[in-house]
């Protein structure tokens, strides 16, 4: 019976070569689309899951509540915090504290590199599963001397992991560190990625004055429970553990599982809201998206290609076969087509998956041995087959064999009307797609281009290396006396990714137990000037006015929220500094477009400068390099010069969102593809089915434009009907996505006209082929037969 049924579908097949090619190859893309994003997914939803005590790993988080109401949560924590807890609660067996990252030059030899990485407490290697290749875990961070490298690092230095053990590298031409460890390769699914780790009582060491204060928070800290603790118990026992060392404090803290972190890291108000979950689904949607639109194709063609095989039912119920035993024959049918189209798909991811993992900056794989990949895949191709195979197989298998044989089988208003209805689902959700491509475009654009605040062209900032921040103000004035070098100022951050921030702001009149957050940066003199930023009151730092370096500028933020009038020349506090506000600076936008500009206080610190801003004059940035780097090896020749185009920061900080924005892109073709695809087939059966009529029509006298006209109206209609549909959807759906920018463009009208247009467009197009040439006919040719 099998050996039948392949028969069958084979010469199925071969008949109908034009529609089987539609068949399998809409299936194909829609499978390969909807594949690469479940792998996509899969990877996603594996990040930090390889830790093998994952269920008892969690990361301390903070509740911070401002006196507007407004509560701020971030996983930084007080320095002490972690050996603290660790010691007062029982439910807590190990502890590690951890930076934000550090990037270092390491020296061994003639060899000079700078790697990133992090300093971590003791328990670091015991709480999360980092196997080392060479060392004790137990012992590899003892000792205030010891570094434990990555196998990368090891073998860049020492050709390899078992030879790097025992050796010393320089560390910031300062400091010498032993390799007492070197790690296994880091798994690409951990979120947390490093090149070396360092004891953090040297960290803390160098740090002691402000890292030893628990109303400071600036690492991060992370707890193993014992096997048996409850986690939720014991988040609320930890809750208010800061009040018993800040007697006035408005933190409160909570844990979050490490394996969540990484896809529920979004917290609004104190609720955890969300995070790259919602990427997560947004794709899965997508691909369910995709995979519908080739399912509809398939059930279109299917039924509509139905009466070809009328006469073939018929008997076969004549002869004695049974409904059930018919619909498994046509479920067979579509479940190898199905198959077919699975096997083409399979080689379409595998030479997709380059150009798709660099569209999204993964480095996913299609594994021959990985058993979920394939689980994913099979689950694929049962979805599709019963998606798609099972209402063709309904509608064969119930023709009536009296009306079959005696000629009198009409397709139906209600087939009729079913697939027309298929089309316009297929084409809305194009059309919704089509919208939120063009949407993710232009906002990307929009945060891409726009005006920040400060001008970001020929801007590129150096972090300064070794002792350059006490040589700065030499080093500044020699380096603006080079060729192509505009402006030299300098900062505490960079400009575009101001982390500090502070309740320790007072003013006349100010409730001093009220708790307002205010960012803060240090600058240096010109540092307004340099940047080109626009005051909206006063003046900008001076460097000819002594006293400026104890006064403040701030931003309309800021001022804003003091509140008072007349701010400039009035006197402020910021922790044990008081000085005047000489000036109020426009907002300019130093953290992401998603929030509003918060408020932001400036001061001179030259204690604190971490950051050169280097401007080079217009047409002569390459000369500015050569001068940067030529006076760089004068001052620290055993540093290589490292510089970031201020342009290229702000774009690496929508990476990911860009990303996602092409992938949306990429999707939006495909599913007009394949919607296009279903159409052209779907023209070329009703081309077929109305021959005669169209014969009949010409030989009366209609033109060919008019014929033309006759046949592109039934499936241009359908397009109109999915613009009805599809453009109100996809406009408020991209509405709701904008929501999440506090900056962003507004989704208007003209982007549906044009998403719907593109579609009719399309359709157009794709149905004209088949109509010009059924319109062309000689009707002689057409209607010789009767």
């Amino acid at each position: 019976m099998i050996k039948n049924y392949l028969l069958i579908t084979f010469r199925n097949i071969f008949r109908n070569k034009l529609f089987s090619g539609v068949n399998i190859l809409g299936l194909a893309f829609g499978i390969c689309s909807t594949l690469l994003i479940l792998l996509w997914v899969f990877d996603e939803l594996q990040v930090d899951k390889f830790h093998a005590q994952s269920d008892r790993l969690y990361r301390v988080m903070e509740n911070q509540k401002a006196s507007d109401g407004r509560i701020y949560t971030w996983a930084a924590t007080p320095g002490p915090m972690a050996p603290f807890i660790k010691d007062k609660y029982p439910e807590i067996e190990l502890a590690t504290r951890m930076t934000w990252g550090e990037n270092l030059l390491f020296q061994y030899g003639d060899k000079s590199y700078f790697n990133e990485g992090i300093y971590v407490d003791q328990d670091f290697l015991q709480m999360f599963t980092f196997p080392l290749l060479a060392g004790d875990a137990n012992t590899a961070l003892k000792d205030k001397s010891s570094v434990v490298i990555s196998r990368a690092m090891a073998e860049s230095y020492f050709g390899s992991a078992q030879s790097a053990l025992g050796k010393i590298f320089q560390v910031d031409a300062k400091k010498t560190y032993t390799v007492t460890g070197v790690l296994q390769d880091i798994p690409k699914s951990a979120s947390m990625q490093f090149e070396y780790l360092l004891p953090f009582q040297v960290f803390f060491d160098v740090n002691k004055e402000w890292l030893d204060e628990w109303g400071n928070n600036n690492v991060r800290t992370y707890v193993l429970l014992t096997q048996g603790a409850d986690a939720t118990n014991f988040s609320g026992k930890l809750r208010d553990e800061i009040a018993t060392h800040e007697a006035k404090t408005n933190v409160s803290l909570f844990i979050q599982s490490y394996g969540d972190a990484y896809l529920y890291g979004d917290f609004d108000n104190g609720i955890q809201s969300g995070g790259r979950i919602e990427t997560v689904r947004i794709f899965l949607i997508v691909a369910a998206f995709v995979l519908v639109i080739a399912c509809i194709n398939f059930m279109n063609l299917s039924t509509a290609q139905a009466t070809k095989r009328a006469k073939e039912v018929g008997l076969r119920k004549v002869i004695g076969a049974i409904p059930r035993q018919l619909f498994r024959q046509f479920m067979a049918e579509s479940f190898f087509t199905v198959l077919l189209s699975a096997a083409i798909a399979v080689l379409l991811t595998f030479l997709l998956l380059p150009g798709f993992n660099t569209l999204t900056g993964k480095d996913v794989q299609l594994r021959a041995v990985d058993p979920t990949v394939w689980l994913i895949f099979a689950g694929i191709i049962v979805f599709t087959g019963f998606a798609a195979g099972s209402y063709p197989a309904l509608v064969i298998a119930g023709f009536k064999p009296a009306q079959v044989l005696k000629g009198q089988l009409k397709s139906g208003n209600r087939a009729a009307a079913f697939r027309k209805s298929l089309v316009v689902v297929q084409f809305s959700l194009s059309i919704i797609l089509i919208i939120s491509t063009i949407v993710v475009f232009r906002q990307m654009s929009f945060m891409e281009d726009r005006n920040i605040g400060f001008d970001r062209q020929n801007l590129y900032s150096v972090w300064m290396e070794g002792d350059l921040s006490r040589k700065y103000e030499t080093f500044r004035n020699e380096l603006l006396a080079l060729p192509g070098i505009e402006s030299v100022t300098a900062s505490s951050q960079s400009p575009i990714n101001v982390g500090n921030s502070t309740y320790g702001v007072q003013w006349e009149g100010k409730n001093p137990d009220d708790k307002i957050l205010f960012s803060n940066m240090n600058v240096d003199y010109d540092f307004i000037q340099s940047l080109k930023m626009e005051m909206a009151e006063g003046r900008a730092f001076d460097r000819s006015q002594v006293a400026d370096s104890d006064n403040y500028v701030m931003n309309e933020a800021a001022a804003a929220k003091i509140g008072l009038q007349d701010l400039v020349g009035r006197e402020i506090t910021m922790w044990d500094q008081k000085g005047k506000v000489i000036g109020i600076v426009k907002n300019f936008n130093f953290g992401s477009l998603h929030a509003a500009v918060e408020p932001l206080i400036m001061r001179i610190d030259t204690s604190w400068m971490n950051c050169m801003l280097i401007r080079a004059e217009a047409g002569k940035t390459a000369e500015a390099l050569q001068s940067t780097e030529k006076l760089w090896k004068e001052y620290l020749p055993q540093y290589p010069l490292r510089y970031k185009f201020l342009n290229h920061d702000w774009e690496e900080y929508y990476k990911s969102e860009a990303q996602r924005g092409k992938v949306f892109n990429v999707l939006s073709i495909v599913s007009i593809f394949i919607s296009c695809l279903g159409l052209f087939g779907l023209s070329a059966f009703s081309a077929e089915r109305r021959t005669k009529e169209l014969g009949i029509r010409k030989a009366m006298g209609a033109s060919t434009t008019g014929l033309v006209r006759l046949m592109g109206q039934e499936f241009s209609t359908l397009v109109v009907v999915a613009a009805v549909i599809g453009c109100p959807v996809g406009w408020f759906l991209m509405n709701k996505w904008l929501e999440s920018y506090a900056y962003h463009i507004e989704v208007g009208y003209l982007v549906p006209v044009i998403a719907a247009a593109a579609c009719f467009a399309v359709s157009v197009m794709t149905v004209a082929y088949h109509s010009l040439r059924a319109a062309t006919k000689d009707p002689v040719q057409t209607l010789r037969h009767e």
